[in-house]
C-alpha cells in the first residue's frame, strides 16, 4: 500500500464521519421542530416527555375518576376495578373504549351487553348480572393532604344486562 493511498482512506473516512455527524445533527433539529411544534408528545423523538399532567406548585391537580358497580340477579352490589372487568385490553385502551362507549348517548348494542355481561360472570365466578353502573366524577386531587374532593356533578349510565 502506497503513502498516497493511506491518505486518501483517511481522508475518506474523515469525510464520513463528518457526514455522520452532519446527518445526526440535522436529525435532531429536526426532531427538536417537531416537539416543539407538538401539542402532543411527539415521540419517537429523542427528548424528555412533558410533564403536563403533574401536579400544580401546591400539589392539586383535577383527574377524572370512574366507578364501576355491578348488580347481580340477588340484589347485591359490589363494585368492580376498571382493570379488573376489562383485564383483556391494555388499561390505556380500555378506558379509551369505556369512555367511548358506555360515557356516550348512544344506545349500547346486544353484542356489547352480552360481552359485558359475560366479563361480570368471569370474574364473579359465574354469577350472572342484572345492571352494570359507570359512575364517572372529577375530582380535584391534593397530593399533600391526600385527598380527593368531587368536582361538579358525576355522570352516571346504568346498562340493563
Amino acid at each position: 500500500m502506497t503513502l498516497g493511498g493511506a491518505v486518501k482512506k483517511s481522508e475518506s473516512r474523515k469525510v464520513w464521519q463528518a457526514s455522520g455527524w452532519l446527518v445526526l445533527v440535522a436529525v435532531l433539529v429536526v426532531q427538536g421542530v417537531i416537539d416543539w411544534r407538538s401539542t402532543t408528545e411527539a415521540f419517537p423523538t429523542v427528548s424528555m416527555p412533558t410533564f403536563g399532567q403533574a401536579p400544580d406548585r401546591d400539589g392539586h391537580r383535577t383527574i377524572g375518576m370512574l366507578a364501576i358497580d355491578v348488580v347481580h340477579q340477588d340484589g347485591s352490589q359490589v363494585r368492580v376495578e376498571p382493570e379488573e372487568l376489562f383485564s383483556e385490553f391494555h388499561y390505556s385502551s380500555a378506558r379509551f373504549a369505556i369512555d367511548n362507549v358506555f360515557r356516550s348517548e348512544e344506545p349500547i348494542s346486544q353484542e356489547t351487553r352480552q360481552w359485558l355481561g359475560d366479563q361480570v360472570r368471569r370474574i364473579s365466578g359465574g354469577s350472572d348480572a342484572k345492571s352494570v353502573t359507570f359512575t364517572w366524577q372529577s375530582v380535584d386531587l391534593d397530593i399533600v393532604a391526600v385527598s380527593t374532593t368531587p368536582l361538579g356533578e358525576p355522570t352516571v349510565r346504568e346498562v340493563e344486562l
